[in-house]
């Protein structure tokens, strides 16, 4: 495999597009591009009949961490609080109170404001759910990775700085995405802090493993791995997508020779189609799943 792919945006599987629309809006980003998936490129990359909606989301400054999101007709399942598979969106804030003023008057249910010291870093986080009960996770540090706000801090909110998925196997599932996919480990520590559990509204205190990961250089989305060591949670696969549904979406130069890459090392792959790219004509596109679960779609220039 000879160039690394580009984490740059994230599914999110929506109900009800145009509500999902406004909430994000809320948080500054505004809409790119609206458009249809036509039937086979629906069917292959998630696994729903006839041609859907999606409309595409990013934030003013920023060509990077937008957000695809796609009409589903399927009903949601019932996650529970523990569930694995596509898990959670981050954004940066710069003033978490405010993130979660925001989100409540748009009819959001959100939790405790959680504020605490993180190794020589100092966290202010909190969660949201937006529509079809997207986790949605406001962090305020005081030392960033890059995104937007390093430019316009003013904005309040950043582009998707991150996407969560839950596994079980968590040091497996990492190797992968270092070693086969061909991401960056970014760092990996535990989190033992019961302020979390409380501001991710769990039932209980439960400690958390994380592996963060990134493309080429360090910009938004990042892509983060959560395992709850012991907590056992279903199973919610991404495909086919229901609401909620949450997948990475990956970019490389060469989606077949990428897709043959990853079912050669044990990932189940889909058929490779043309879809509407994020920015507007058509690309190549292909779903996957890793061995532990997580599904992901990948994109690239038509050949």
């Amino acid at each position: 495999m000879s160039a690394s792919p580009i984490p740059d945006h994230a599914v999110v599987g929506a109900s009800d597009p145009d509500r999902a629309v406004a909430f994000y809006t809320a948080f500054g980003f505004t809409e790119r591009r609206r458009g249809t998936i036509d039937a086979a490129a629906a069917h292959a990359l998630y696994g729903l009949d006839g041609p859907v909606d999606e409309v595409v989301l990013g934030v003013d400054g920023s060509d990077h961490g937008l957000l695809r999101i796609v009409a589903t007709p399927l009903a949601a399942p019932d996650r529970g609080d523990f569930h694995r598979g596509g898990h959670a969106l981050d954004l940066y804030s710069t003033d978490v109170e405010a993130s979660v003023a925001i989100a409540r008057d748009q009819g959001a249910v959100a939790g405790p404001i959680a504020d605490y010291p993180f190794g020589p870093v100092h966290l202010t986080q909190a969660q949201a759910y937006a529509p079809d009960h997207v986790p949605l996770v406001f962090v305020g540090i005081d030392h960033r990775l890059p995104s937007v706000l390093d430019e316009r801090p003013e904005l309040g909110h950043s582009e998707l700085h991150s996407i969560v998925a839950c596994v079980d196997g968590i040091d497996a599932e990492t190797d992968f995405w270092i070693d086969v996919v061909g991401l960056r480990k970014q760092s990996a520590f535990p989190i033992d802090v019961p302020a979390v559990s409380e501001f991710m509204m769990l039932p209980r205190h439960a400690p958390v493993r994380m592996s963060v990961m990134r493309g080429p250089e360090s910009l938004p989305p990042r892509f983060e791995l959560l395992a709850f060591d012991d907590a056992d949670g279903r199973y919610a696969a991404s495909r086919p997508l229901v609401p909620g549904g949450l997948l990475l979406g990956l970019s490389i130069e060469d989606v077949s020779g990428f897709v043959a890459h990853l079912a050669a090392h044990g990932a189940r792959t889909g058929e490779v189609v043309e879809a509407p790219g994020l920015h507007g004509g058509l690309q190549q596109a292909a779903w996957a799943c890793t061995p532990g679960g997580v599904d992901f779609e990948v994109r690239g220039p038509t050949r």
